[in-house]
């Protein structure tokens, strides 16, 4: 793997970093989406002090830590466990997939991070690279994309209140 393989792969979730390095055949293609994570949490973002994350989401450790100096621990949950969990009070707050947030729609929404961050790339087997199929896929894929950078899109298909959608920064990128 190369060192931008590498970079990249940091920013992906393991699963596709365990992938391409158990697997030759694969290689991480390309980032596909950016800021997908909200911050669930039930009253004051200064009450968050313990923030359930996703196992094998390393990357938004340091995210929620710089974004929210007052988190005291973060713990790794099982993704489905997640909205339950904050909901139960088992932890203050949740980091969530947007489309999970719509679980919650009752609770507060913050974003993860000012920045711009990758939680999401896009794992290609190596063979197919180059082919016919997979050029058509690059054009419908970058087609959907361009549409659901468009918010009230998006507000068609995830079910939250008005207010949740100034949090929420999410980008899907094109590929080239």
């Amino acid at each position: 793997m190369s060192s931008d393989e590498i970079d990249m792969a940091f920013y992906c979730n393991h699963m596709a970093l365990h992938l391409v390095r158990e697997n030759s055949d694969f290689e991480i293609y390309a980032p596909i989406i950016m800021n997908a994570e909200v911050l669930a949490y039930k009253e004051r973002i200064e009450d968050v002090h313990v923030v359930g994350i996703s196992h094998k989401r390393e990357h938004l450790h340091s995210l929620v830590r710089n974004t929210y100096k007052h988190v005291e621990d973060i713990i790794e949950i099982m993704p489905v466990a997640l909205p339950y969990s904050v909901e139960t009070s088992q932890v203050d707050g949740a980091v969530l997939d947007i489309t999970k947030a719509s679980l919650l729609s009752d609770f507060n929404f913050s974003s993860i991070s000012e920045e711009d961050y990758v939680s999401y790339c896009l794992v290609v087997r190596k063979d197919i690279i180059g082919t016919k199929a997979f050029k058509q896929f690059k054009t419908s894929y970058n087609r959907v994309a361009e549409t659901l950078n468009d918010v009230n899109t998006l507000k068609g298909y995830i079910s939250m209140p008005e207010e949740f959608w100034p949090n929420v920064k999410i980008k899907f990128l094109s590929l080239e």
